[in-house]
């Protein structure tokens, strides 16, 4: 027990423990908080509340997520393959190519037979048709693969290819695989291919997080041929079939060319890290670059560990150099504050900028959120529409006539800064065309938001709306 004397020390003690601990961690926050108005916020709270504030930053504000991400996410595939060429012969595609060059110390690689697939009815027969044409190696990674009829019908292909002797690998995000029971993890084990699982949930040891998530969508097949885009593996992709309930709209795309090389490496990458299979080091690379090709591409990759915010700024940095227009067309939309400011600043210099999102949404958190979020541009004059159901999941940055974004990421902070994303550059402006296309088709069916339409929302939507929006970055 303690005597009269420690107890007293312990009283005068206890305080300045307790108002220390408080300026810590408000120093901690000030150094390490990018945001002012965040960092505003935990100083204050910690000192106000020196006991319960420091716990709560000890709990939220502590970002656990890049740390663990650099700490985790340790690759050693070698990129000697990847020959790329800084400014190819007879092409001027500057500045907008020189955002992606600095980002990704690449230059452009080059792309032929780019094909676009709308929805599962078109995307999953040609999948299929590779799948069943490969000779040497099928490579895939998927967010979601469900266990659905779409799901088990590339299993059974991939199952088939792997006994005539091509060598199958599939990796699985570990929580994407969750979102359709039974997991087509077991299928997979089932049918002798050979899989691994991206920062797998599990009890023991505990992994809990929904963070880290692998969101990238990618098959190559025999180094030749590359399917990437946004679209997942399953049945809700089939958008034809009207009595689908959770039908969804989407594109994917393939293409050939030295730019499967950058797909195929990122690919090695992920699956070292998910087993660290030597397998990984004899990426070689099985195209050259065809110094006449009439589309350059980058593969541009973002993720909370080295490659951090490295879609974010590319976003903003292509917006900044925009001369005639701006489309945009995705899923989840709760911009930056920086992405607001080069929106309308795009818009201030005479730039057509126009922002095609989903009036469905199967995530009705984002949704809320992303309303919120549009106030500032629409009071900018900014053409916003909302496309009418089923829900439209495609991704789109198209920026003038001949540059175009496509690949996994959404216009929101878990895409941006807590899931490994995967883009493609693209510099043609027939491909833009045929995108272009495909948006205003797309366009002419939705509804123009308006201020009034924000304002005329009853004020317990408005709160939902806001309270939403405070979450964003966890959504």
């Amino acid at each position: 027990m303690w005597n009269d004397s420690t107890q007293s020390l312990m009283l005068w003690l206890l305080p300045l423990l307790i108002i220390l601990a408080g300026l810590l961690t408000a120093g901690h926050a000030l150094l390490n908080k990018r945001d002012s108005r965040s960092a505003f916020g935990w100083i204050a709270l910690c000192i106000i509340l020196p006991i319960a504030g420091p716990v709560l930053y000890l709990l939220f504000g502590i970002n656990r997520v890049r740390t663990r991400a650099r700490r985790d996410y340790n690759t050693k595939v070698h990129r000697d393959a990847l020959q790329t060429i800084i400014h190819p012969d007879g092409t001027d595609f500057r500045p907008l190519s020189t955002i992606g060059e600095n980002l990704s110390r690449k230059g452009l690689s080059s792309c032929t037979n780019f094909t676009i697939y709308e929805n599962g009815e078109s995307l999953y027969p040609a999948m299929i048709d590779a799948i069943n044409q490969a000779s040497d190696r099928i490579l895939l990674a998927s967010y979601i693969f469900d266990s659905n009829n779409a799901g088990q019908d590339i299993a059974r292909a991939l199952a088939a290819a792997q006994q005539r002797g091509v060598k199958v690998r599939v990796i699985l995000d570990g929580l994407g695989e969750l979102m359709s029971i039974p997991r087509i993890g077991r299928t997979l084990k089932k049918l002798g291919i050979r899989f691994t699982r991206f920062n797998p949930v599990k009890l023991f040891p505990p992994s809990l997080n929904i963070n880290l998530r692998n969101h990238r969508k990618v098959m190559i097949v025999d180094g030749l041929t590359a399917f990437t885009g946004g679209q997942n593996i399953g049945d809700r992709h089939l958008a034809e079939i009207i009595h689908n309930r959770h039908r969804v709209q989407d594109i994917h795309f393939s293409m050939q060319g030295k730019i499967v090389d950058e797909l195929e490496w990122t690919f090695w990458q992920d699956w070292y890290y998910c087993c660290a299979d030597p397998d990984a080091h004899h990426f070689r690379g099985t195209n050259v670059n065809e110094v006449d090709a009439a589309v350059w591409s980058r593969v541009i990759l973002d993720g909370p560990n080295k490659d951090l915010d490295k879609l974010s700024h590319l976003i903003n940095g292509v917006i900044s150099a925009a001369r005639h227009q701006v489309l945009i067309m995705t899923p989840y939309f709760i911009p930056t504050f920086d992405l607001i400011g080069a929106l309308i600043a795009a818009h201030l210099r005479g730039v057509k900028v126009t922002i095609l999102l989903p009036g469905h949404n199967n995530i009705k958190l984002a949704d809320w959120a992303s309303r919120n979020s549009v106030k500032q541009l629409l009071e900018a004059g900014l053409d916003i529409r909302y496309q009418p159901a089923p829900f439209v999941h495609s991704k789109l940055l198209l920026v003038d006539s001949n540059y175009s974004l496509i690949g996994s990421a959404n216009i929101d902070p878990r895409s941006l800064r807590l899931n490994y994303e995967l883009g493609v550059e693209l510099f043609s402006e027939t491909i833009n065309a045929q995108l272009q296309d495909y948006f205003w088709r797309k366009a002419d069916l939705a509804d123009a938001a308006t201020l009034n339409w924000l304002r005329e929302r009853s004020l317990p939507v408005r709160l939902r709306d806001s309270l939403a929006w405070l979450f964003s970055p966890y959504l």
